[in-house]
């Protein structure tokens, strides 16, 4: 691993490696969120090595893999100090689109050129865009870049049942379909010994099967609290019967009646389920981030198929392990 810090001021363009200062290094993604977090800290005793530098809020931080592939590059969102230490949290640049607001109009465009328009007003450099044809017909007032972002995403997946993974990686922005990331990954246990499957590193596993986000009955309606007036349903009487009714309505902003069975049909497909998690703690690769699809052979808590990764945490020092959060695809 090596961590870089660069001083970003005006005519500034050192670069320090403070590898060999930093402790308790982390490195978190989520689907949950847009961005991934980098954490680390410095002991107080060994900055009298760096007389003349030091970390703070707004430096550039890079973080590279044992091979020098850059894996994180962002900025120090804050400082914090203890006794002993201080403390900083990093997030790579989605955090701007998190963090920033629009007033945004989309006049029945294809949500794939929405979003390249939307990212170019901006500057946000794009690394691909995935393509969407669902036509977006809406107007957003004081919203994050990256809710919008989002809110047309859902848009495409409502209308064609195809998921997406956004993500920030080499300082860009990428959007892929879901089914493109599924990875095959592989470690090295010692120097001496080949790389060995992800499966075979798994320890701590566990899995879980919950109703709890189950809906049975999705109901598709228009209009405002006035007059409203439903367009389309879909249901499973079968799974109604087995778990009780439990429904989703969902508001259309026009009445396209052939579009609101499309979508009902598609949220019931993604929603009438017994969802299955688990949890595994794993040797560590960069690889292993969220939206990444991995196939997985867990006997004992029968952790077998294919798992979508929901959350990342790797945990960085002489050995690098990844705790991984999964859903079941």
């Amino acid at each position: 691993m090596i961590l870089t810090v660069k001083k970003h001021d005006i005519g500034s363009v050192e670069e320090y490696d403070i590898s060999s200062m930093v402790g308790n290094v982390t490195l978190n993604s989520s689907l949950d969120t847009l961005g991934d977090q980098l954490d680390f800290e410095i002991a107080y005793s060994d900055m009298q090595y760096y007389p003349n530098f030091s970390v703070d809020t707004g430096d550039f931080v890079k973080l590279f893999d044992e091979g020098k592939k850059e894996v994180f590059i962002g900025i120090i969102i804050s400082k914090s100090r203890s006794e002993k230490t201080q403390s900083f949290t990093c997030f790579d640049f989605a955090f701007y689109l998190n963090k920033s607001k629009i007033i945004k109009q989309f006049n029945g465009v294809r949500a794939d050129a929405a979003i390249k328009s939307l990212l170019l007003e901006l500057g946000v450099t794009v690394g691909t865009v995935a393509d969407m044809p669902t036509i977006i017909k809406k107007i957003y007032y004081d919203k994050e870049v990256a809710q919008v972002l989002k809110d047309i995403i859902e848009e495409v997946t409502n209308a064609t049942g195809v998921k997406y993974v956004m993500e920030m990686n080499e300082g860009k922005l990428w959007i892929f379909k879901d089914t493109e990331l599924q990875i095959n990954v592989k470690v090295k246990v010692a120097d001496n010994l080949p790389m060995v499957d992800i499966n075979e590193t798994i320890s701590n596993p566990s899995k879980k099967a919950s109703m709890e986000d189950m809906k049975n009955s999705i109901v598709i309606y228009v209009g405002t609290d006035e007059k409203i007036k439903t367009i389309a349903e879909a249901k499973s009487d079968w799974m109604v019967k087995r778990y009780g009714l439990l429904r989703e309505t969902i508001s259309m902003e026009d009445k396209d009646i052939a579009q609101g069975r499309n979508i009902a049909q598609n949220k019931l497909k993604e929603l009438c389920k017994v969802s299955f998690e688990g949890s595994v703690e794993v040797l560590g690769h960069f690889d292993l981030r969220a939206g990444r699809i991995l196939v997985l052979n867990e006997p004992v808590t029968n952790l077998v198929g294919k798992y979508k990764i929901k959350s990342a945490r790797h945990s960085i020092g002489k050995i690098h392990t990844t705790s991984l959060q999964l859903e079941e695809v």
